[in-house]
This record gives structure tokens, sequence and C-alpha cells, in this order.
């Protein structure tokens, strides 16, 4: 049994298809074939059944596929370490991302490009998705890391964090817009305007509905949700639409100058709203050391968010996810 064996065996599995994994692997479909009845002589074992519509495995090869599959994703970053210390920066470094306003539009590409123009010769997949979908991969070993927010669903014995940066929500609004110009923002003027923000945010709203039924201010525009940045900022740009997005998409978007950031410390009765901060950072599986090309896009992501203003300077220790 040879390392190729498993990863032909783990495509085939994967793809449900002899001629597609042929064609994957570049390797003739009779080639493919012998290889893989002669790892299931070496088992003792059928692990596929074959049949006019493709593959499929055997209990046998649904047992033997999960160990295979850890064993090939293992073998890859040995490789990957072996030649980082030859000075051969090859490998391939697999992240999974969850949608978030200014991650994979500002973060996320940053950090790869700062990587990919020392070392031309790395390889970088990125997936975007929910992260019960991103988890799955992460435990299966297709994903290296995960970035994403820190909550219930990262904690575990079996993952590790590290927290980047703590965020919060902040409003924007176009440049010119009268709110500008207050020194302290009124219940009055929040409720006078219309809203458009991320569902996150909605706790927010609520909290700003309760203080306003407290103090006898009438609201009768309803927000709009939307889990679009881009979506966001177009109606915010526009309008006179207050936009409800975390505090670091603020600062980023606020960058060009078409819009303007306003702390949700200029509101009246600030303290009084519910906090909604929230941490951001990496994940990955607590027994499975990163390769060092895996942590070096750690550290070009902590070097870009540093550079972005949204952490301190220096690197953050990577912690037990429940310490």
């Amino acid at each position: 049994m040879d390392q190729k064996q498993l990863e032909r065996f783990v495509d085939v599995a994967e793809s449900g298809s002899l001629s597609r994994t042929s064609k994957r692997l570049y390797i003739s479909q009779p080639a493919l074939s012998k290889s893989l009845r002669l790892l299931e002589e070496q088992l003792g074992v059928r692990l596929l059944e074959r049949g006019p519509r493709g593959v499929k495995l055997t209990k046998f090869g649904e047992a033997f596929y999960k160990r295979a599959r850890s064993v090939t994703s293992e073998l890859r970053r040995a490789n990957d370490d072996l030649n980082h210390i030859k000075g051969q920066f090859t490998g391939c470094v697999s992240l999974g991302v969850t949608p978030g306003p200014g991650i994979l539009d500002q973060i996320i590409p940053k950090a790869i490009v700062r990587i990919a123009l020392k070392r031309p010769n790395l390889k970088f997949k990125i997936r975007s998705g929910a992260i019960s979908e991103l988890l799955v991969d992460l435990h299966r070993g297709d994903l290296d890391m995960l970035f994403t927010i820190l909550d219930e669903r990262t904690k575990g014995p079996d993952l590790k964090t590290q927290k980047l940066f703590d965020d919060s929500f902040a409003l924007v609004v176009r440049t010119g817009h009268s709110l500008l110009s207050q020194k302290e923002i009124s219940l009055d003027d929040l409720i006078a305007h219309r809203w458009v923000m991320l569902e996150d945010a909605l706790p927010l709203w609520d909290g700003v509905l309760d203080l306003a039924r407290k103090n006898q201010i009438e609201a009768s525009k309803g927000p709009i949700e939307s889990n679009s940045l881009v979506f966001i900022r177009e109606v915010v740009r526009k309008t006179d639409f207050i936009g409800i997005i975390p505090a670091y998409a603020a600062e980023i978007s606020t960058a060009s100058g078409n819009l303007r950031y306003i702390p949700l410390e200029r509101i009246s009765h600030h303290d009084q709203l519910p906090n909604l901060t929230r941490s951001l950072g990496l994940v990955h599986p607590a027994e499975i050391e990163l390769t060092q090309t895996a942590e070096a896009l750690l550290r070009s992501i902590n070097t870009v968010c540093f550079e972005l203003n949204l952490i301190g300077k220096g690197p953050r220790a990577i912690t037990n996810a429940n310490g």
C-alpha cells in the first residue's frame, strides 16, 4: 500500500466515478482499476461496488475511507513541511472563510497576495460557505483552517483558535448626511431615518425600538435586512438611510470617502443598547499541527489585520478553544 493508492481510492470514493478520477489524476482507467484492485487484495476486503452508474463504497470502504482521508491529508502536510525545510516553498494551503463584510473582499485577498508575491510556487484554495459545512471539511482534512466568528460552534477540545480581533457594530451614512453635523445623535434622529443592516445587527434595532417606546417615541419605519455588504453600501451611498455593519467593515468601507463612519458612542442612551461585540479569528484542528505554509498564511492574515488597525501589534498565541 502506498500514498498514490490511497489518494486514488479517496478520489474515487468522493467522485463516485472511475472516469472522473482518471481524468483528474491523469491516469488511464485500466491502470486506476488495477491500482484499486491491488489495494483491495492487500486489505483482503472489497472497498468499492462497481455498477453502470459509477462506484459506491461498501461498508468496508466507508470505514477505510475515513482513515485514508486523514492519512492523505497528513501526508500532504508532511510533504509541504519537508519542502519548506529544503527551501522549496511549494505546497497548498486550504482556507475556509465564512461570508462576512471586509473578510473576502479585503483581509483575505491582501493576505494571499502578500505571500503569493514572495512565494510564487505556493497554491491556495479558498472556500466560502456556512460554518456548519466548513467545520465538516476542517475535521475531514479538506481545510487547514477557518477564518470565522468565534462562538459556541468553534469551541471544543478538538479545536484550537486564534482570536484576531473583537468587533462590534457601527453606523455608516453617506458623505454630507445631516447626522454628521450633530455632536450627539438622539433617538428621534435614529427613528426618523430608515435603516439597512445585516441580520446579525437586528438586536441593535430591537434595542433602539425598546428605548424609543420607553421614551414614548413612535417608530413607523422598519429596517431592511441584507447579508450583502455591497448592497448595504450602495443603499447608504445613494440615500439618507442609516447602515449598520460591523465596525471593522465600517472603517474599511469609509476609506474610499463615499461613506462616513459614526461610532455608537455618539448615540444618546448608547449605554442602554445591547452589546453585540463578537470575536473573529482562525480555527484549526487541535490534534493537527499547522504546516509551515499554513503558518505563513496565518502570520500574513495577522499582519493585514494589524495594518487595517483591527488588532494590536504582534502575534497572538494560539490557545485551546476551551481556554
